[in-house]
């Protein structure tokens, strides 16, 4: 939670937070356009699942592999939609961060689009800060 926090982007205000205490957490977000969802899952050692996670992806210059999409929600909020950029690091640390234009998924998007755009929500995955977790 840490690093998620440290690594959102200035200008918006952090609301709720949940906090697993481990590999997952999220936060409820408000650039003043509306609440937005905004989760984290941060794995080690995916390695085992890259090939069918990242068929389509995108190879970054340090080997990390990027994958995004912008999909409709799936937890049934009308008109929710969800913004996801799916990291995989060579060491298969895998990043994953993922918004919704709705302060729940479950609830009606409250504004167009989420609050992070798909450069932010990349910039976050793919900040060397989660590398950090590697070595604790």
């Amino acid at each position: 939670m840490p690093t998620f926090l440290k690594l959102l982007p200035q200008g918006i205000t952090v609301g709720e937070k949940v906090d697993s205490g481990g590999e997952f957490a999220s936060v409820v977000v408000d650039d003043g356009q509306g609440k937005s969802l905004v989760q984290i899952n941060v794995q080690h050692d995916m390695r085992d699942v890259a090939d069918q996670l990242y068929k389509d992806a995108t190879t970054l210059p340090d080997g990390t592999l990027l994958a995004t999409s912008q999909v409709p929600g799936e937890k049934g909020g009308k008109g929710v939609v969800w913004w996801t950029a799916d990291t995989m690091r060579p060491d298969g640390m895998r990043v994953v961060v993922s918004a919704f234009n709705s302060g729940a998924q479950s609830t009606p998007a409250t504004r167009p689009e989420p609050a992070l755009t798909m450069k932010q929500l990349t910039a976050l995955a793919t900040s060397p800060e989660w590398l950090k977790l590697q070595q604790k």
